[in-house]
């Protein structure tokens, strides 16, 4: 984030108040369909497994006062949704300073809402160790801003814990994905592939998201994931994006298991290949010149001060 609109927004964050706009009362419409009623679930016992949150938060990475207007902030905003969930769900502080406001004080879709919500991405893409020329986060960096953002939460008796589970290490992904998922969403990220013509994969960039749902059968090597995208938008690079939130909208993608041979290309030594496991993502709005492979995700929990 620009250095000196992050630190104006940090110190609104950490000291005051910030006013919500009036908001219009909403009127029913009989000709107007109802949107389908979410119902959650959470199951992960049997050969079948089904989790699925409902007011997942789907904030926009694209904005104005972020170095590169976001172009590499998936990973904080991705955060921020798990965040809010935590906050909203579960009752989890989220602050910056011991003293300052509450991240859930702030509503991603209230305009006036908008430039602190910002500041929240800027501030945890730098407790994710971005600089001012900021090529991502990773996901040690991630994990590490949420240690920053709920500190004050776990001084005052929160129990909080995240980690890291990666494809490579668990015969059935798809089900560990679930079982973090059931306690709140979780970030996966994939890396962006190019096929090589000895039949190995050499990797490019990549990028972080929330997962909002998963379900699939064990043993099938196949699950299918619902995303909340914070690179995704029906807005994008219309005018206007990076100064307001998207409709929220979720992405339907399924994951395959597949065995890659990933070619490693250091600065000071040979190429190498190295045989990894991954999950091939595909979906609508996931069609590229490249090849998506999912190589792990974090995961994130908390339970309020007991007695």
């Amino acid at each position: 984030m620009n250095r000196i609109a992050l630190r104006s927004a940090v110190t609104t964050l950490a000291i005051s108040g910030f006013a919500a706009a009036a908001l219009a009362p909403t009127v029913a419409h009989a000709d107007l369909p109802l949107a389908p009623a979410c119902a959650e679930v959470k199951d992960t016992v049997g050969s079948h497994f089904e989790v699925r949150h409902c007011d997942v938060t789907d904030v926009d990475q694209f904005r104005t006062n972020l170095d590169g207007n976001g172009n590499t902030h998936c990973g904080p905003a991705s955060l921020y949704n798990i965040l809010y969930y935590l906050g909203e769900k579960k009752g989890l502080p989220a602050r910056i300073t011991p003293n300052g406001q509450n991240l859930t004080e702030y509503d991603p879709k209230t305009p006036a809402h908008y430039p602190m919500v910002t500041a929240w991405i800027g501030w945890l893409g730098y407790e994710a160790g971005m600089d001012t020329t900021p090529t991502g986060t990773s996901a040690a960096g991630n994990r590490k801003a949420f240690d920053a953002a709920t500190a004050t939460a776990k001084a005052n008796g929160w129990f909080v814990d995240r980690g890291q589970i990666n494809s490579n290490d668990v015969s059935e992904f798809g089900l560990e994905i679930a079982k973090k998922t059931a306690h709140a969403p979780v970030q996966i990220w994939y890396g962006r592939y190019t096929a090589n013509g000895d039949r190995t994969y050499t990797r490019g960039g990549g990028h972080i998201t929330t997962v909002v749902s998963a379900k699939g059968d064990l043993g099938t090597g196949v699950v299918e994931l619902t995303l909340a995208d914070p690179g995704r938008a029906a807005d994008h690079k219309t005018d206007g994006y990076l100064d307001t939130q998207s409709a929220y909208r979720y992405e339907t993608v399924q994951l395959t298991r597949q065995t890659v041979n990933v070619k490693v290309v250091p600065e000071d030594a040979a190429p190498y290949v190295v045989q990894r496991t991954y999950w091939k993502l595909t979906g609508d709005n996931y069609v590229g010149e490249t090849t998506q492979f999912v190589e792990g995700f974090n995961w994130y929990a908390a339970a309020p001060p007991v007695g």
